[in-house]
């Protein structure tokens, strides 16, 4: 079921530099006047203001800094003293440790890998790891329902001889059925 019985349902997905596009306008929207009610996770608490929210947010190998939600992200989730935007689901990170782009790149350009290599790193809300799953292997539930979660996809997500030669790795080499079933599982857990 991709809708609720209203027809409202808001999933969004992101790959690179699109997923800190995403991050930056939810937080924008944190400052935005809030719109019609829609159902939520019922286990995340929300933002009274805000009762139209994001169901779940999916980031293929985001080109960011591991410590991006504090530093460039820090409206993202509510916290004390702070309204929090319309995320009201989870936010759930890939990474590989053979994506170069966010790896080798992105060590030589900021110093540090990004989340799309490495995860992320300092958060000011929980977080929890786990392995991209095969198809044949249902996420629980508790497994995905947390802030921020980040899926090593390093098994499936490492390109083949030509990716391996390619100067961005596996960076996007995330089209497969795991990521499609990751996907699908955040859709049918949010209701």
């Amino acid at each position: 079921m991709l809708a609720n019985r209203h027809g409202q349902y808001l999933h969004l997905l992101g790959h690179s530099f699109g997923g800190r596009f995403l991050c930056e306008a939810v937080q924008y929207a944190a400052d935005r006047p809030a719109g019609p009610p829609v159902l939520s996770w019922s286990s995340r608490p929300g933002d009274p203001s805000r009762p139209f929210t994001v169901d779940s947010a999916l980031v293929f190998q985001m080109a960011a800094p591991r410590d991006a939600f504090e530093r460039l992200f820090p409206r993202l989730f509510l916290g004390p003293g702070r309204a929090g935007a319309p995320l009201r689901g989870p936010l759930v990170l890939t990474h590989s440790r053979w994506d170069r782009a966010t790896g080798f790149w992105h060590l030589r350009a900021e110093g540090r890998p990004g989340i799309g290599h490495s995860g992320t790193g300092s958060a000011p809300v929980a977080q929890f790891s786990t392995r991209l799953r095969p198809t044949g292997s249902p996420y629980p539930h508790a497994e995905l329902d947390h802030p921020i979660v980040n899926i090593d996809a390093g098994q499936v997500y490492r390109g083949g001889l030509a990716t391996r030669l390619h100067p961005s790795g596996a960076h996007s080499d995330f089209q497969h059925p795991e990521s499609a079933h990751l996907l699908l599982s955040l859709a049918s857990h949010s209701r």
